[in-house]
This record gives C-alpha cells, structure tokens and sequence, in this order.
C-alpha cells in the first residue's frame, strides 16, 4: 500500500480515527493549518517537561532518537542500542517495511521476567483516556509486527495522590497502569483501521466527511483539530449545533433542513433534543425573562454583599510544599463589597508577587475581608467553593472559617443556567463571557490578561 512520501505515524493514526479528512489535510492541504497558539505551546511544553521527568525515573535509560524528521535513523539506532545490550530506551523507533507506517514509543523497556519488552507510554494525565488506548494500541501492532516481542503495554500516568514534601520525589510522581490485555483486544480493528487510513492518504481526492459529532468534544467545544476554521467556514458563528443537547442530534437536523441556520428550525417538529426556549428567543430576537424567579433568587441575597473572583496557578508538577499535581492553587482574589442596597462599591485585591506559596496569606486577607455576615457573591460557584475545600484541607487551622465562607457563597450563574433570563446572545452559554456583553456594554475584549490560562503564564 506505500506509494509516494505517505509514511502513516502514530500521530497521523490518531487524527484520522478522530476524522479522516483532517488526516487527509495534513497530507494535501498544510497551508491551511494555522499558527500554533500560546495555549497549544504551552500544552507542548508541559508534556516536554513530563518527559524529561518520566526519563529521570529510568536513570539507565538511552536516547534513541535522531533528527525528528529522520524516521529510518530513528529505527537503526534503535536496533543497535538493542545490540548494544541496552534494557531501557527511549523514544525507540520502529516501522513495518511492507507499508511504511511506523511509531515511536516513549520507552521500550526490557522486560524482566522473559525475553521480550515492555512498551511504556508517558502521559501527562492522572487517569487512563480512550486516546491513550488508541495510542498504545497503534504503537503495539507497529513494534509487534516489526519483529519485536511485547511483553506487556503499559501507560505511565501522574499520580494525583502524591503531596509534595520537600525534594520532588519522581517514584511518587508517577504511576503504572498494566493496559496489556485492553491492548492485545484491539489488534484486530487497529489492523483495519490503519487499512482504511492508509487507502484515505493514497486517494488524491478530499474524503466527504460531514461535520458533526467527531468535530467537537464533551464539552461541546472543537476539539484539537488543525482544520477546524477551513471546515466550518460555512457555518454560522451560532448555529445548530449550539442548540442540541448532542452533536448526533444535531447532525440528523441538519441532514432534515440541509442547513446550519437556526432560523430554518421549526420547534414543533422538535420536541426533544433541542433547547427550545434558546431557538425561540434566537428566531425573534427577544430576551426571556421570568421576574418572580429573579426575585426570589435576590430575595436570599444579605447585606453586605461580597463579590469574590480567584485567579488560580496549576501546574502538572507540584511546586509547594502540600500541594497535588494539577492543583488549583489560589494566588489573587478580587472583593468588590456592597455595605448596604444601593451603596457604593468598595473593591479590594490580594495578589501574590513572590515565588514563595502564596496560600495562607490569601487565607489571612480573605477571612479579615469577608467578616461572619453577608452574601459572598461568585460566579460558578463549584470553583471558589472546591478551592476553599482545598485550602482548608492543607491548611486545617482555617478550616472552620473556610467552611463558614462556604456556607455563605450564592452562585449569580444559576439564574442564567436555569434560564430565569436569558439573551439569545448569549449563544446558549452562561459563561461569564458571553454573559457579560449581552447584558452590558462590557466585555473581554482587548483586555491584556482576558482569561485564566493568561493569568496562570
């Protein structure tokens, strides 16, 4: 099946299982993919810098890989770092010769109790993801097909459980998960799809894949993909895909309308999967408001009224003393306080400028601020309140205070969750964002810091 330059790898693999013409993009169509972003690259080098540390844990471990782009020395040094006797290395290469495709794995490890090896795969997540099978998987069939015998696959993944005390510890940092038999069941679909792939890549016409369900995440955003602008230049900034509990249903109704458009859906003929109420207010540019339960949501509210926004650092390595990879560590606050109804404003800040641990200063000034009395109002109430949780566990004398802070917390995203208002631009989000400008002349445009990723770098 190898024809040309098409050499499929196991990052090629993984974007044409999530969408055969983005693969196909990658191949034909480059110029389309855009700049990499200060997100993406500060992505690329948090995994950078997971990697060096899973190395540190295999001290005797040799580095395999020669220029990236140079698959066929890549292979070479591996097999002679075999030869050289060599238990444990990294970024080993292999490749079928019968059709070019090839992957590399992170280490290829000597396995101690038979005479074959282990492939071991870093990730910088606490917890097993189907990507990470399908990423296994590919590496598995490439290596076990070249000629080398598995013994096991494994995926070495950070350990949230582990709390920094003093030097970092890199044997508590991580942790194994055996994944050998989820590996070996998918041998048989990994062999057809790669088949399907590779006949996509050798086919110069553009593959017809309709947008959908494959185009977007969980959570309803795009996910990763480096095409995503080109493919959905056609489609309305708001469009049917917001509307719909899921990207399937959305699909089938732009197969029935053969449109995007919002103002092509006739609610009648949807009575479930759709927002309804979002639809309604889109098609005739109104705001739904419902006054009594706006005013029962007010009417819990207590003077003084506290506003309360953090600004967290996270980091996948643990940089205080007590604290968990991927913990959300508080280092500024804003408290904008309201004594009386219809009084003025009174803001005051906390911003940590040091290197040190910025935690229990944050806690002083918090509980001097917020006093025993009154609503603490934020947005997203789930955040500040599991940050607090977290304080006051690795801080237990102010445990009590936390709590008591808790308690007292109203979330002002609920009305817009539960639709007691809602604007159609708003986009059928309730993002502080998108709520922001639909209700004011403010929003987050130009700002220099404009979200929590920026205030975090």
């Amino acid at each position: 099946m190898h024809k040309g330059n098409i050499f499929l790898s196991k990052s090629d693999y993984i974007k044409g299982l999530q969408c055969p013409k983005s693969l196909w993009f990658k191949y034909y169509e480059k110029h389309l993919k855009p700049e990499i972003d200060e997100a993406m690259q500060a992505k690329f080098e948090s995994g950078n810098e997971i990697n060096d540390l899973a190395r540190k844990y295999f001290p005797q471990g040799v580095n395999a890989q020669e220029k990236y782009f140079d698959i066929q020395k890549s292979i070479t040094s591996t097999k002679d770092l075999i030869k050289q006797n060599n238990h444990i290395i990294f970024e080993a290469t292999a490749q079928i010769q019968s059709d070019k495709t090839h992957a590399r794995i992170d280490i290829l490890r000597k396995n101690q109790n038979g005479d074959g090896w282990d492939l071991i795969e870093v990730k910088g997540s606490t917890k097993i993801k189907p990507s990470h099978l399908n990423d296994l998987s590919f590496q598995y069939h490439i290596f076990s097909e070249a000629g080398y015998k598995i013994d096991s696959c494994l995926l070495m993944l950070i350990n949230s459980d582990y709390v920094l005390d003093g030097e970092l510890d890199i044997n508590q940092l991580f942790k194994f998960e055996d994944v050998t038999q989820e590996i070996l069941e998918r041998q048989d679909k990994v062999k057809l799809e790669k088949q399907n792939l590779l006949e996509v890549l050798l086919n110069h016409k553009e593959p017809e894949v309709k947008i959908g369900a494959q185009c977007f995440n969980k959570d309803g955003h795009h996910p990763e993909c480096d095409f995503k602008n080109h493919c959905f230049k056609d489609v309305p900034a708001y469009s049917i895909f917001n509307i719909c509990h899921r990207k399937n249903t959305a699909e089938n109704i732009i197969d029935d309308l053969n449109s995007y458009d919002i103002n092509d859906i006739d609610v009648s003929n949807y009575p479930k999967g759709i927002k309804e109420l979002d639809v309604i207010c889109y098609q005739e540019n109104k705001t739904h408001l419902d006054k009594s339960q706006i005013k029962q949501w007010i009417d819990q509210l207590e003077y003084p009224l506290y506003f309360l926004d953090y600004e967290t650092i996270s980091s996948p390595i643990p940089i205080f003393n007590n604290s968990r990879p991927y913990q959300h560590i508080p280092f500024q606050f804003s408290l904008h306080i309201q004594a009386e109804e219809g009084g003025d404003l009174q803001h005051f800040e906390f911003l940590h400028k040091e290197t040190s641990d910025p935690r229990e200063s944050l806690i002083q000034n918090l509980i001097q601020l917020l006093k025993t009395e009154g609503s603490i109002i934020v947005y997203h109430e789930s955040f500040e309140k599991s940050k607090n949780k977290e304080l006051a566990r690795d801080f237990p004398q102010y445990a009590a205070d936390l709590e008591a802070i808790n308690n007292r917390i109203v979330d002002l995203e609920m009305p817009f969750k539960k639709k007691h208002i809602y604007n159609p631009k708003q986009q059928s989000k309730t993002s502080i964002k998108k709520v922001l400008p639909a209700f004011t002349d403010l929003n987050y445009d130009n700002m220099e810091i404009a979200n929590g990723g920026q205030a975090m770098d």
